[in-house]
């Protein structure tokens, strides 16, 4: 459904079209009963204090759930040693379920 507002009696330019947020496709189908979904590997910038080597932690950042369309955060281990296995989702509300990641962005 679209919408289009009428321009007003003083308005010369056409109002600016929205910006489109990521989204994956409209519930892809599960393989295996996981289904894709885009994520990101962002570090932290202090170490962590706790790693004999000081490396910093790294998190795991599901960009747009297949299952609720929000952002999710997981732990990912340390830097030279990410952990991306599937995981399960942390949908509040609606039923979530497990996915994979097809394309990592660092």
């Amino acid at each position: 459904m679209t919408t289009t507002a009428a321009p007003t009696l003083f308005d010369d330019e056409p109002p600016a079209p929205a910006a489109r947020t990521p989204r994956t496709p409209d519930r892809p189908e599960a393989v295996n009963g996981l289904r894709p979904a885009p994520a990101r590997l962002i570090a932290a910038h202090d170490p962590d204090i706790h790693d004999p080597e000081g490396r910093p932690l790294l998190y795991l950042v599901v960009t747009c759930c297949p299952y609720c369309g929000h952002q999710h955060v997981h732990p990912a281990g340390h830097t030279g040693e990410p952990r991306l296995c599937p995981r399960n989702s942390r949908c509040v509300g609606p039923q979530g379920g497990a996915y994979y990641f097809p394309a990592v962005h660092q």
